[in-house]
């Protein structure tokens, strides 16, 4: 029972090079669909509405941003 914010605060948030608003959630549970999420707005901007509860096997996938 973790939320997406639960697993950013266990795995110390976004490093400077993380495109945290390109971010994805892979979820093996509903056929293999991704989902996009908005980690960079969660986080930095406090926006409670881009937390998603996250579910057994599901990926977490955050692209590194271009500079």
């Amino acid at each position: 029972n973790m939320s997406l914010l639960d697993v950013m605060i266990a795995v110390g948030g976004l490093t400077p090079f993380a495109d945290g608003n390109k971010a994805s959630i892979y979820r093996i549970a509903d056929g293999g669909k991704s989902y996009s999420v908005r980690l960079y707005d969660l986080i930095n901007r406090g926006d409670i509405t881009a937390n998603v509860d996250m579910r057994p096997g599901d990926i977490l996938i955050i692209p590194q941003s271009w500079f």
